[in-house]
């Protein structure tokens, strides 16, 4: 798993005019809370913050740097909990969730799936159906995987992947329900041809017929 290095400021309560100026100056609101200790309000350089969700991704564990004016630096082992984004702009930042953890206690997370192969049952004329991207692991957070390969080439139709057929390479354990599909290879749906065109077409006429008797007017 990947480890990076993260710097952040103690935060002290701001307006909401003072907030919007930090945002213009790509300051990015932050909380750090967990492990029964207080949670401290934070912020952090946006670029920074950004090259490391996009090099490590959500499960990237950061050595976090805090500093305060007049006080010793100090660090923590985070990880991401949740971040927030603007509602029309996706691709901006404006909160951050750090959530505090131990190497040597187990963490629950998702971990993205990477599908792979091109299923046999495609190839006889079956439609892929990919139900889930993510499945729920807990583990230490040095063996927290970066992504589950999930191989589909065998997959013929009618059959389905299942998040227990899942392999591990550590000590790793699935929190997501064995039982849950993650994709399967439907039968294809039957096309209506000429036939079922032309059958429609006389159905449609005799009910116009039908309709027409039933208008006229008795003799």
């Amino acid at each position: 798993m990947e480890r990076m290095e993260l710097e952040a400021e103690v935060r002290i309560p701001l307006s909401k005019g003072k907030r919007r100026e930090l945002r213009r100056e790509d300051k990015i609101l932050a909380v750090l809370y967990g492990r029964g200790k207080e949670t401290q309000p934070l912020l952090v350089e946006g670029r920074a913050l950004r090259q490391v969700l996009s090099t490590g991704g959500g499960n990237v564990l950061v050595d976090l740097t805090i500093k305060e004016k007049g006080k010793k630096a100090k660090q923590e082992t985070v990880m991401f909990k949740d971040t927030q984004r603007y509602l029309l702009q996706k691709e901006k930042l404006m909160h951050v969730d750090f959530i505090r953890i131990s190497m040597t206690d187990k963490v629950e997370v998702n971990i993205q799936l990477n599908f792979t192969g091109d299923p046999v049952g495609v190839k006889e004329g079956g439609v892929l159906q990919l139900l889930t991207r993510e499945v729920a692991v807990k583990c230490l957070p040095g063996d927290i995987p970066e992504r589950i390969d999930v191989d589909l080439s065998n997959l013929a139709i009618g059959e389905s992947v299942t998040a227990g057929s899942l392999q591990f390479d550590r000590e790793v354990e699935l929190v997501t329900a064995p039982d849950e599909l993650l994709a399967q290879v439907l039968a294809p749906t039957a096309e209506e041809g000429p036939a079922a065109e032309e059958a429609a077409e006389e159905e449609a006429e005799a009910a116009g017929k039908a309709d027409e008797e039933a208008l006229r007017p008795a003799e």
